[in-house]
């Protein structure tokens, strides 16, 4: 799945979901669009103001890196950061809490996870996040252990649940990039491979 257009005559160094084209006809219209190129911009839209990366609704401009290497690079990293928080700003993240929620609130959460179809998972260090349906749930392992819970069969049950779970250190890395610019919420993880797997 895409999620951006980035239209550049030369190869940009983007992840796999990020559409690249030469052309400006080869986009997708729904997507948010980064043109690349001065000289395109100022042919096509010549009252723009060139300290506004903004030209129209879901369209922005940036420099060649040949007209302006440190611009190019900043406005393509500003561009994908852009479009991660834009991503991530439709997906609700709650945070399982035993102790402050009621039994009552709880139950509606297992039963809003238990049936959610096609979730993916991530164990991250002590914390277990799941995405299903715009949401990412997030369970706090050394909780549960405090509070009685026996992990190893709460991992359990969630892999049995999940279409897909993820547990490396790997995964971490390849999404590194992406958590950066997300300000290191490594919740998002599950979501975003979601997207990058669909």
């Amino acid at each position: 799945m895409k999620i951006a257009n980035i239209v550049s005559e030369n190869n940009i160094n983007v992840s796999e979901e990020f559409n690249l084209v030469k052309t400006i006809d080869e986009i997708d219209p729904n997507l948010p669009s980064l043109v690349v190129g001065y000289n395109w911009v100022n042919r096509r839209y010549p009252d723009f103001d060139i300290t506004n990366r903004k030209l129209s609704n879901n369209l922005y401009w940036t420099f060649k890196k040949t007209e302006n290497r440190d611009k190019h690079e900043e406005d393509v990293v500003w561009f994908m950061n852009k479009v991660y928080h834009d991503l991530v700003s439709k997906i609700n993240y709650v945070f399982i809490d035993p102790i402050q929620y009621s039994s009552k609130k709880l139950r509606k959460i297992l039963t809003k996870i238990h049936n959610m179809k096609g979730i993916t998972s991530y164990l991250h260090n002590d914390m277990v996040y799941m995405y299903g349906d715009g949401l990412v749930f997030g369970v706090d392992l050394g909780l549960m252990d405090f509070m009685g819970f026996n992990r190893e069969k709460l991992i359990l049950k969630i892999k049995n649940h999940s279409k897909v779970f993820l547990e490396d250190n790997n995964i971490l890395i390849e999404y590194k990039k992406h958590v950066e610019g997300l300000e290191k919420q490594t919740r998002y993880i599950p979501y975003l491979y979601s997207i990058n797997n669909e």
